[in-house]
């Protein structure tokens, strides 16, 4: 596998949900190849050029933005080419992407709705192959350099006399945890997205609910499902992930591990806020984050 440059020019819709714009690629995907407060700064990352070469798979191209992939990692299905025409509807809650089937006949659909400061988008994975698919879905947030992404962990003990492990940390082979890129607080993991050319991935349990990535007065905030103890998932039970390089940084989260049965679908779901945090301490609001938004189930 190697990455590297190719042009190419990115047909787009626009959507006004109120609070936030969001722009999806009309022949690739699905894609959400921007999200921003009305008016606000960008932060997701535009990657026209940037693409990914395998011999059993083809040429995939990153976009940038936001994207729904399949786990395990197995090049030869996650990084199939999706430079397809998406079908996008539209309906009185929001919107649905839904891409061509892959070669194994799973299919990627996206839908996005807003509910008052809360941006809530589903990922789908269905099998309309012949054969059963092994498959988790894989959402994964693709933002500009510069800032820096926070991975809550967990602070309470396992047990009532504290005495055994509380948390659990996955690293890939090409990540070095003395490089200044990595930094570990009381109650979280922080991956700062510098300009170094290197690569940098870790992993962990879901606990919390939430990761966030902080650039400037702009705090970007996703949630997912807590991590299900009697569930399966890739990774070593990583079911949130960041990764970094220089030219971006990915918040990522990840379901369960399922079996699709032909006709069968899973659904991993995320509900996103864009902050503008003023004179308000980084710390102060990351502190006060639920596990999941008021009134709504990630």
């Amino acid at each position: 596998m190697r990455t590297n440059q190719q042009s190419i020019n990115i047909d787009a819709r626009a959507f006004d949900l109120g609070p936030v714009e969001i722009t999806v690629a009309t022949q690739a995907g699905p894609r959400i190849l921007g999200y921003s407060r009305t008016h606000g700064a960008q932060l997701f990352a535009s990657l026209p050029d940037t693409v990914i070469r395998h011999a059993d798979a083809g040429v995939f191209r990153f976009l940038g933005g936001h994207r729904l992939w399949r786990s395990p990692e197995v090049p030869a299905s996650t990084y199939q080419p999706d430079d397809s025409p998406v079908l996008i509807t539209e309906d009185q809650a929001g919107f649905t992407v839904e891409g061509r089937a892959d070669p194994d006949g799973v299919v990627k659909t996206l839908s996005v709705s807003q509910r008052g400061p809360y941006t809530l988008v589903g990922h789908s994975l269905e099998n309309r192959g012949m054969r059963d698919v092994l498959v988790a879905p894989w959402a994964i947030t693709q933002l500009v350099p510069g800032g820096t992404a926070v991975l809550p962990e967990q602070v309470e003990p396992a047990d009532v006399d504290g005495v055994l492990p509380n948390r659990r940390l996955v690293v890939w082979p090409y990540t070095d945890l003395s490089s200044a890129e990595i930094e570990f607080a009381a109650d979280s993991v922080e991956l700062h997205a510098t300009d170094s050319e290197t690569k940098t991935k870790i992993g962990l349990p879901n606990r919390r609910g939430w990761l966030a990535y902080s650039l400037g007065d702009e705090l970007f905030i996703k949630w997912s499902a807590l991590h299900d103890d009697d569930a399966r998932y890739p990774d070593f039970g990583a079911s949130v992930q960041c990764y970094r390089d220089e030219r971006f940084i990915e918040l990522e989260t990840l379901g369960p591990l399922v079996v699709l049965d032909p006709g069968s679908s899973t659904v991993h779901s995320e509900v996103w806020q864009l902050l503008a945090l003023g004179d308000r301490p980084l710390n102060d609001v990351l502190a006060s984050l639920p596990n999941a938004p008021e009134g709504i189930d990630a």
